[in-house]
């Protein structure tokens, strides 16, 4: 029998898991469905894990509003989540009297988007902050309200959420085929079709190829990668902001910042490519990031470099979020969310419920919410081996498994067990930390991947 569902989201990106997680608060029947074998896999996991403000943002545009909205709502729902948010602020800095005038016209943006505290500084106020800066600074924009969060974590939270409220979620799902029939969308997946009355298109770098199988051809996807390195928590000391260039027509440029995992970020580089699936972190990529780090901050190059990786934002030819109803046709396209989704991703899912709700879909609001929340990987936080009664209810909370990132037994044991289990190994450490830290797996990988094998077989004996 053909599986129906009031709304189908293909995509379980930090988006796509907040559009589930939005749609979950009503009686409607919702699945989420991934291609890859694991939710958050693709754009969502290589970003500077940054809750930006709206400055960098065209103020006016839905990006604006939305990344302006998602801030706000993100940091009212994410602490109930268990979300960590470390208001750090941000500090762009201006080296030429040029840059220095573009700052002051990103001050007005925040201001009018609703960020009253962003103001001008001198470059003695940018020195006060960040003191291991280069010299040569000659003005700054300083806004309190920037912080760090946990990319990670905030979309395996919103799915769980969703989860938790009803939402069926299906990973290792691509769609094939779409079909129009009377009561909206046929889908093809591996298993089988199923039967939706709506479709949302969270795709990311594939969103332009999900909409051409509903028939749509608005727009074409071309990813920029964006290459990270992630330098050691010895040179955490030396910045306690967001350090961001002005931003130029071509990108937003590369910026230095502490994470919550308490390490330093620098990044990302901006190369648009036309192959989604390539992911390398190359030489020049690398060279670059080192320049950029002795020019910014340069201590930094004492200190080693824990690892690398590279992030695809799925641009389109346009410098526009493409959200697009078709309420005809019962699709809506969520497509060109480039380096603002993890901000303004709540904002999305509401604007796109709204979408849905303006002529699309009915349904009631549901007044029986069950509650969530994921561990806190926030590096100074609180951990299962601090909490004595934990303890000595279930001494795996006590035994480390992973010394470099202080991840325990109980950790790894409750993340394999969670009713959204991860799905690869690279998904588990996304849930734990376990195996990121300086060894990157050396001394606890063994023994780790012995655990997942023993948990997923365990599972498909079931």
């Amino acid at each position: 029998m053909t599986a129906r569902f009031d709304i189908a989201i293909i995509g379980a990106g930090v988006v796509g898991c907040a559009i589930a997680r939005e749609f979950s608060r009503y009686r409607l029947d919702t699945i989420l469905i991934e291609a890859r074998s694991d939710l958050g896999d693709g754009a969502s996991k290589g970003n500077s894990a940054v809750l930006s403000t709206a400055s960098d943002t065209p103020y006016g545009t839905l990006e604006c509003r939305l990344v302006t909205r998602g801030h706000e709502r993100y940091r009212r729902e994410a602490p109930g989540l268990g979300l960590p948010i470390v208001t750090l602020g941000g500090l762009t800095v201006a080296w030429t009297e040029a840059e220095a005038a573009t700052l002051t016209a990103m001050q007005r943006a925040a201001v009018a988007a609703g960020f009253h505290d962003a103001v001008l500084v001198d470059a003695a106020s940018v020195y006060a902050r960040a003191p291991h800066l280069a010299r040569g600074v000659v003005a700054g924009m300083w806004e309190p309200e920037e912080a760090i969060v946990d990319p990670f974590s905030t979309p395996y939270a919103y799915a769980l959420d969703a989860v938790a409220n009803g939402v069926e979620l299906r990973s290792a799902s691509p769609v094939t085929a779409a079909r129009p029939v009377d009561s909206g969308w046929a889908l093809s997946l591996p298993t089988g079709e199923i039967e939706a009355g709506l479709v949302i298109n969270c795709g990311g770098l594939r969103a332009d190829a999900v909409d051409a199988l509903g028939g749509n051809t608005d727009f074409r996807i071309r990813a920029r990668r964006g290459q990270f390195l992630v330098f050691d928590k010895s040179a955490r000391p030396l910045l306690d902001a967001i350090l961001k260039p002005v931003p130029n027509p071509a990108s937003r440029g590369i910026l230095i910042t502490p994470t919550v995992f308490g390490n330093i970020l620098v990044g990302p580089t901006a190369e648009d490519i036309d192959d989604v699936d390539d992911w390398r972190v190359t030489p020049d990529g690398i060279a670059q990031l080192e320049r950029a780090a002795e020019t910014l901050l340069p201590a930094l190059l004492d200190h080693e470099v824990t690892t690398t990786y590279c992030g695809l934002r799925p641009g389109t030819e346009q410098p526009e979020y493409r959200i697009i109803p078709r309420p005809e046709r019962r699709w809506i396209t969520v497509g060109g969310i480039r380096s603002t989704g993890l901000s303004g991703a709540l904002g999305i899912a509401e604007h796109v419920a709204g979408l849905a709700f303006d002529g699309m879909i009915e349904a009631a609001r549901k007044t029986d919410i069950v509650p969530v929340r994921v561990p806190s990987l926030l590096d100074d936080g609180p951990r299962p081996w601090h909490e004595a009664a934990r303890l000595a209810a279930d001494a795996a909370y006590g035994e480390i498994v992973c010394h470099c990132e202080r991840v325990t037994l109980g950790e790894i044991r409750d993340a394999l067990a969670s009713p959204v289990p991860p799905r690869s190994l690279k998904a588990l450490k996304r849930r734990t930390r376990v195996m990121f830290g300086r060894c990157q797996g050396f001394f606890c990988g063994a023994r780790v991947q012995a655990m997942f094998d023993a948990a997923t077989t365990s599972e498909a004996a079931e």
